[in-house]
């Protein structure tokens, strides 16, 4: 099981119908390049195009990215003590709607959206475990190493985020600067990765399974 595999499936669920909705009774929002996303209170946000990364307030560390049709700010609602930030790496497109709205939906009344709600949110879950299992491996090596296809499988999949390969694994693990540059150096110098300007291009061979 990885990222790539279980996003590849859930991106084939079928929630064109609840989209549509959503976004005829929503209001656009826009959030530009490398901004945080501004709440407003009593309202549930819903990318509908890019996404956005999920950051601890206090730190800065990126713990994930929203997936399509994640209720942001749900967390929030149902637990105030819940804080995030939301930002964005290239420009996003969302539709916010009310709490009242969002009752409707998908809790009063009609058994196929609140299932729906309920896949969305088992999926969040299994997002969430898979991300601690990545970054929580016996060597940094061994988190980095995933990482590596996760970078690649975002650029591939959300245009325009201009974010270095360095930048993406330090910002999600805290890992030392020096640390990761020196094993994408050795990565790419025994031929194992591709890199231009920064950024991952290509995974050329199966990568090593130490280092």
């Amino acid at each position: 099981m990885n990222f790539q595999d279980i996003h590849i499936y859930y991106q084939q669920l079928n929630f064109d119908s609840l989209l549509s909705q959503i976004i005829a009774e929503g209001e656009p929002v826009t959030v530009p390049a490398n901004k945080n996303l501004a709440f407003d209170a009593g309202f549930i946000y819903f990318c509908t195009e890019g996404s956005l990364s999920i950051l601890m307030p206090e730190n800065g560390l990126n713990i994930g990215n929203t997936i399509e049709l994640m209720p942001i700010g749900l967390m929030e609602r149902y637990c105030p003590l819940a804080k995030f930030d939301y930002r964005s790496s290239a420009r996003v497109q969302l539709v916010k709607i009310s709490w009242e709205d969002f009752d409707r939906l998908f809790l009063n009344g009609d058994p196929e959206r609140a299932q729906a709600l309920a896949t969305i949110l088992t999926y969040m879950s299994i997002f969430t475990i898979d991300l601690h299992n990545e970054r929580r491996q016996v060597s940094s090596y061994q988190t980095i190493k995933p990482m590596l296809y996760r970078y690649l499988y975002r650029q591939n999949t959300h245009k325009g985020e201009n974010e270095g390969l360095a930048l993406f694994i330090i910002k999600r693990t805290n890992m030392s600067r020096t640390h990761v540059f020196r094993v994408l150096a050795d990565l790419k110098a025994g031929g194992y990765i591709t890199m231009k300007r920064g950024k991952l291009i290509s995974i050329d061979r199966p990568l090593p399974e130490a280092w």
